[in-house]
């Protein structure tokens, strides 16, 4: 991997969390906006560092599946949290 691609992957994570701490202080009633730019975050990560683009279909599909059990887990947490009486 090019060292080029590697520092605008860098910057544009490092851009990403930046708005994402902003909104977070400044604005916390903006959560939807914090949640797409950590969709963003994952979305540089999976495609520019992990180059699922460019891998096979089985690799990919792979990779949705644990993407999908990351949030059947956590789903599965939260509700439990707010299900659980206290």
């Amino acid at each position: 991997m090019k060292t080029g691609k590697l520092v605008l992957i860098y910057a544009g994570l490092l851009a990403l969390l930046a708005i994402s701490a902003t909104i977070a202080i400044q604005f916390p009633q903006w959560a939807m906006v914090a949640l797409i730019c950590a969709a963003g975050q994952a979305l540089l990560v999976l495609f520019g560092l992990a180059e699922l683009g460019t891998h096979s279909p089985l690799v990919r599909f792979f990779a949705l599946g644990a993407g999908f059990w990351l949030v059947f887990m956590f789903t599965l947490s939260l509700a439990d949290l707010l299900t659980r009486g206290g």
